[in-house]
């Protein structure tokens, strides 16, 4: 890790327009009708998120499910603009976001890695000399000439998983992959996630929440809840926030419901 920044955000915030839960009375219908309006509802998905990120680090991004955390990697990465703020990421980035994104079901398993490594504008030579990795990685060598159709979703997200792996380059950026495989096969997700890190990537990884060797490899954590930023920093006083805040939603939950 070195003192140089890579990523670096001021108040990064994203709107959302969704469909309005005002009621459809006769009245709200001719005045949308008339003024040729649609009845749109105002949602913060982010709001004023704040955060430095160094060269070598790995961060975690934690929070309940709609609480940001891939809108957040979505603006970082270029793919979604934020509605104001500004940020900056330093170097290229790759992303792992959807396992299997561009895989095509009616082609074999071999025949998706090259067409996987196109995309990426990868010659064939070049994946030729991948492929070994990718096969002994996915663990799939007695079914790469099999079609995708004919895969568990597990077979699928590791081939998907093992192929992505081979052409990461600069700041990668993680939403949610550790369900891939079987026990055994996250173990080795996790030692692609060490040697990055030695190799001195910097890695933002979005997940439900941090346990084991993956919250051993983060230097810091977010935490997002609603939108907003609750805490950046120390991994430890981050999950114990975090744990704190779910116990407390689960025992208001209880107490309503009974």
């Amino acid at each position: 890790m070195t003192d140089r920044n890579v990523i670096q955000t001021q108040d990064i915030s994203k709107l959302f327009s969704i469909g309005s839960s005002e009621k459809h009375t006769l009245f709200n219908t001719m005045r949308y009708k008339l003024s040729g309006e649609t009845p749109r509802k105002k949602i913060w998905a982010l709001k004023d998120i704040n955060i430095s990120v160094k060269e070598g680090e790995m961060v975690g991004i934690i929070g309940p499910n709609g609480a940001g955390k891939t809108t957040l990697l979505r603006i970082l990465s270029g793919i979604m603009k934020a509605t104001t703020g500004s940020f900056m990421v330093n170097g290229s980035i790759s992303t792992i976001f959807e396992l299997g994104l561009g895989f095509n079901p009616k082609f074999t398993a071999l025949q998706n890695v090259y067409i996987y490594g196109a995309l990426h504008g990868l010659s064939r030579k070049k994946v030729d000399k991948m492929l070994p990795d990718i096969v002994e990685f996915s663990e799939l060598q007695d079914f790469m000439g099999a079609k995708l159709s004919e895969f568990s979703s597990g077979m699928r997200q590791r081939l998907a998983f093992a192929t992505i792996m081979q052409t990461i380059e600069g700041v990668v950026m993680v939403d949610e992959v550790m369900a891939v495989g079987d026990q055994s096969f996250k173990i080795k997700c996790l030692e692609s996630f060490k040697k990055m890190l030695n190799e001195g990537k910097t890695i933002l990884f979005v997940t439900q929440g941090l346990e084991g060797e993956l919250r051993d490899l983060t230097t810091k954590v977010l935490y997002i809840a609603g939108g907003g930023q609750k805490f950046y920093g120390l991994p430890t006083e981050a999950l114990e926030l975090y744990t704190k805040d779910i116990e407390e939603h689960s025992k208001k939950t209880a107490g309503q419901s009974s």
